[in-house]
């Protein structure tokens, strides 16, 4: 790693030097449900041109995407409009995204994933799975076209079960680099199913993938094993989250336990390892964030930092950091507590980001009320900003029902 102190715009490489980034600004993984329902593969859909489109205005010569989160299998499946990578249709679709966004020199990793508990069955055909059968209960499961629900209770995965998975995994990760993809990504926080193992409130098994922290880390460990096998460690990144509270995981012995996973991981040769801020909460405020926090790990004895697990890592494996950052705390923590920084939301609304960093530009806030789709107009919000085009920078409207700061 460079010894001097870098900026975003300072170059950079992964993987021990098989890809070479010209900047530190990475866009982060984002759902946004845009893709076409299959018409071969019932419950499936596929990438199309409107995604390609997207993808391609948002890549830059020597810098890296991540791909929206793309499910490993069907019962991996819980959104509306999300393509993943695990039939032969999904895969061909994607490689018009991966080809695009190689032609303007970009990297390109797919993250994969797996819902677990956090899904339905009337979108996968089959039974809920997790780590244990302990469903979500502060919310309701609610998508777009369908009325909200409570969750279902989840089948416990056996252990053949736990492996059959780990190899989905696997093959999702030789199927998206044949489809294009530089490298994959794990997703491997915010509540799905590896965090599901992660959790003590979720995981209550007594079997080797319970029990303990190191039971608890071993899936996400043994499938990170798996996916080297089957891609190469440089190719290789993880998602963590280890403050994390989306989908009502509230786990104990947080620093412990994420501490030791990362010591593992750190002895794997991975791409990078990518963590959302502790700061960073899809539904609650900072404040709320941490006073959640407080309540089954207290402050007093948690270090609210990535700093712990980075130096678990160890100097040789890059990390990314996500959360709340924007054009004037994008340097803050680089090349101490992290290496590249992750924009999610302002890609979302400014596919010319990575421009309007190097000239300081002000952003164009984004719109939430058109994250998510399926919309019948999927375009207005995702390559298409009707809202920005007759206001200025400083004016707050209305657009949807929501106030928009410009």
């Amino acid at each position: 790693m460079p010894s001097a102190q870098p900026d975003i715009f300072t170059p950079f490489t992964l993987g021990g030097g098989a890809i070479e980034l010209k900047h530190r600004v990475v866009m982060a993984p984002l759902t946004r449900n845009r893709g076409t329902k299959s018409e071969k593969h019932d419950r499936t859909w596929i990438a199309n041109d409107l995604m390609r489109h997207y993808y391609e205005e948002r890549a830059t010569d020597g810098g890296m995407l991540i791909s929206e989160a793309t499910p490993v299998s069907l019962e991996a499946s819980g959104m509306p409009g999300v393509p993943g990578t695990f039939t032969d249709e999904q895969l061909e679709s994607w490689k018009p995204v991966t080809a695009a966004v190689k032609a303007k020199g970009g990297v390109f990793f797919a993250q994969l994933w797996h819902q677990g508990r956090n899904t339905a069955s009337v979108l996968t055909g089959s039974r809920i799975v997790s780590a244990s059968d302990v469903p979500i209960t502060d919310a309701k499961f609610g998508w777009r076209g369908l009325n909200p629900k409570p969750f279902e209770a989840p089948h416990a995965l056996t252990i053949d079960e736990v492996r059959a998975t780990q190899d989905d995994f696997a093959r999702a990760a030789g199927r998206a680099r044949e489809a294009g993809f530089d490298g994959v990504e794990l997703h491997a926080a915010n509540g799905y199913l590896f965090d599901q193992f992660h959790h003590t409130n979720v995981n209550l098994r007594d079997d080797i993938y319970g029990g303990s922290i190191e039971n608890r880390n071993r899936f996400t460990l043994e499938t990170v094993d798996k996916v080297i096998a089957a891609v190469g460690a440089d190719r290789v990144g993880v998602r963590l989250a280890p403050f994390g509270m989306f989908n009502q995981v509230r786990g104990e012995q947080r620093q412990e336990q994420w501490t030791a996973l990362c010591e593992e991981l750190g002895k794997k040769g991975l791409a990078y390892v990518h963590f959302i801020e502790p700061r960073f909460d899809e539904l609650q405020s900072e404040a709320e964030k941490l006073a959640n926090l407080d309540a089954n790990n207290p402050l007093a004895s948690l270090e609210v930092s990535l700093r712990p697990y980075r130096e678990a890592l160890g100097p040789s494996t890059p990390v990314i950091a996500a959360g709340n950052y924007n054009g004037s705390n994008m340097n803050d923590g680089l090349g101490a507590e992290h290496d590249l920084v992750a924009f999610g939301r302002y890609f979302c609304s400014n596919e010319d980001l990575v421009e309007r960093l190097r000239t300081g530009a002000p952003l164009w806030h984004y719109n939430r009320s058109r994250f998510y789709g399926p919309f019948p107009d999927n375009e207005i919000g995702y390559t298409v900003h009707p809202e920005r085009k007759t206001h200025k920078p400083g004016e707050r409207i209305v657009f949807e029902g929501e106030v928009l700061k410009f």
